[in-house]
């Protein structure tokens, strides 16, 4: 990739509200490594997906109460809708770990086959948004590593904590 993709990548990525995706992608990921025992993959991906939308709601809630603290005075439905296009990076942010999930059952793995396949894949994607985070910010060499390790961190603690569950 050249510098321009990067920096193209990291502007996009920051448009996008990256809070709130990483929020997502780190709610779906966790669900996946502790959900596997339920019965069938689907009803693991829809866990999930169930999980992540009632995440999705208390942001959206908490973000329209918190607007009156700071002089929204609109009514709640105002509020709520102004909200809920904030908020909606949380459920794009776990989609990416649900997919991957459902490919992964879909080509055959069992449930924590697929759920293991989907939290790596968080992982990198964690390390992925470290890195592009590291490069809009301009760091390099040393810095930029301890960036993405930083970002990968949360999908190494998902990671063992699927191992000690299961």
């Amino acid at each position: 990739m050249s510098a321009f993709s990067h920096q193209a990548a990291a502007g996009w990525f920051a448009s996008k509200h990256p809070a709130e995706l990483l929020y997502g992608a780190i709610v779906s990921a966790a669900v996946l490594a502790t959900a596997t025992h339920a019965e069938g993959s689907e009803r693991v991906a829809v866990i999930t997906a169930v999980v992540l939308f009632i995440y999705w709601c208390g942001h959206v809630y908490i973000n329209a109460l918190s607007r009156q603290f700071e002089g929204d005075d609109r009514r709640l439905l105002h509020r709520l809708r102004a909200a809920t296009a904030h908020e909606i990076g949380v459920l794009l942010g776990g989609l990416p770990a649900i997919l991957v999930y459902v490919v992964a059952a879909a080509t055959g793995a069992d449930a924590s086959s697929a759920a293991t396949v989907a939290v790596y894949f968080s992982v990198v994607l964690l390390a992925g948004v470290g890195y592009l985070g590291a490069h809009r910010a301009g760091l390099r060499g040393r810095a930029m590593l301890l960036e993405i390790a930083g970002a990968a961190a949360f999908g190494v603690l998902i990671v063992t904590l699927k191992t000690f569950l299961h």
